[in-house]
């Protein structure tokens, strides 16, 4: 099983990048935007995703893993930050080449202030709970950033995400040791999962759960898919100045 987090991985993946040459969505032709979003989210997370991991804030499961690690990391947790993005921001450029018109035009921006209501509030409340702490403080930075610019694909973010929501929290649930047969929608008592990929210390987290998931882990989610949409759509706005 030292290729489970892998293949989760490249499951997620496999898909949207054979799909990524669909003559309507095209998606190979922005690579040169996606790829530069990519690795900057990437080392963003992927330094955070250090410093916690030292602290115990979260773990790997060696059991579940292939073996080569980078500066503490396991080599799928790098890919994760790939390979997720990619399916994600694939998934964004889909609704928006197949999709007439903004579902959440309207949406967009009274979602934002929800969810940046919502951050400050888990800021305010859970000072000592770290991933809680910071996910929701990172987040409401974010927010306020994307508000100022107010940019015309807001609504988008907002649709893609709460679709994209459901195998991110299938993908995640794989990786926390997620047993759909077993576990109600929420549980809060979570110390009889076993076989976790990933493992979270709870001191640091809400200690809610959708199945085996972090409920933190919505928010987090958010966060990473916003960052590299964010990002994606600024180098593509960028590259198509250059070639106008």
């Amino acid at each position: 099983m030292t290729w489970l987090y892998l293949l989760v991985n490249l499951g997620s993946i496999a898909v949207p990048f054979l799909l990524s040459f669909d003559k309507k969505v095209a998606f190979y032709t922005k690579w040169k935007a996606f790829w530069p979003a990519n690795l900057i989210t990437l080392l963003f997370f992927v330094v955070w995703d250090v410093l916690f991991t030292e602290a115990g804030i979260w773990g790997f499961n060696d059991t579940y893993l292939l073996g080569p690690h980078l500066f503490g990391l396991p080599l799928e947790e790098w890919l994760f930050f790939i390979c997720i993005p990619y399916a994600c921001v694939f998934m964004y450029e889909t609704f928006r080449s197949y999709i007439k018109g903004n579902p959440f035009k309207r949406i967009g921006r009274p979602a934002f202030v929800l969810l940046f209501l919502l951050c400050i509030a888990l800021v305010i409340a859970y000072p000592e709970r770290y991933y809680t702490f910071y996910t929701a403080l990172f987040t409401a930075v974010g927010l306020a950033l994307l508000w100022r610019k107010n940019p015309d694909w807001l609504g988008w973010l907002v649709f893609s995400y709460l679709i994209i929501l459901i195998p991110f929290i299938v993908a995640n649930g794989i990786l926390t040791g997620i047993e759909f047969w077993n576990y109600p929608f929420f549980n809060e008592n979570v110390e009889g999962i076993n076989d976790m990929i990933v493992w979270y210390n709870n001191k640091h987290n809400l200690a809610y759960r959708i199945f085996s998931v972090p409920i933190d882990d919505t928010i987090y989610g958010f966060l990473l898919i916003g960052m590299n949409i964010s990002l994606y759509e600024l180098f593509l706005k960028r590259h198509h100045s250059k070639t106008a």
